[in-house]
Order: structure tokens, then C-alpha cells, then sequence
């Protein structure tokens, strides 16, 4: 029972700072998920054309990739395909 109430609280206390972040800041939210998009598509762009010319090299999209390119942007992109070629050696 306590466990219960204390999953409650904790969800209760992300809904509310999600809630804060949105109505004050609401453009860093759009930016992130513009960068995710962005990065997103050009995972599969980059993917594809590697592919076609070749290569082994690849990076999947999931929860960790999306992260890293709307954190980050074009570095996180970078640093996706980076540690991709560094382990594929």
C-alpha cells in the first residue's frame, strides 16, 4: 500500500514540474523537439546512404539517440555517428 501512494506521489510531482516547465518555457520545448525531429530524420538519411555506398556503420533510433539529438542538436548527431564508427572498428 505505502508503495502505491508513493508511486502516486512521485507521478503526481512529474505531471506538476512538467506542467511549470511547459507554460514557462515553452520555446526550449519546441526547439527540442524541432532538434530531435531534425536528428531523427537525418539518423535515417545518414542510415540509408551508408547503407547504399557500403558501409556497416549504422545508428538505430530509440530512446537514447532521440535524447542525444534534441539535447544536443548537431554535436549529439555527431557523437552518435562517432561512437558508431569507433565501435564498428
Amino acid at each position: 500500500m505505502e508503495s502505491t501512494i508513493l508511486i502516486i506521489i512521485i507521478a503526481l510531482c512529474v505531471v506538476f514540474i512538467a506542467i511549470s516547465i511547459i507554460r514557462h518555457k515553452p520555446d526550449q520545448i519546441v526547439d527540442f523537439m524541432l532538434r530531435a525531429c531534425v536528428g531523427c530524420a537525418g539518423i535515417y538519411l545518414l542510415d540509408f546512404l551508408l547503407g547504399f555506398g557500403g558501409y556497416q556503420i549504422s545508428v538505430g533510433v530509440n530512446a537514447v539517440t532521440i535524447l542525444s539529438n534534441g539535447l544536443l542538436g548537431l554535436p549529439g548527431f555527431v557523437l552518435l555517428y562517432g561512437l558508431a564508427f569507433y565501435y564498428s572498428i
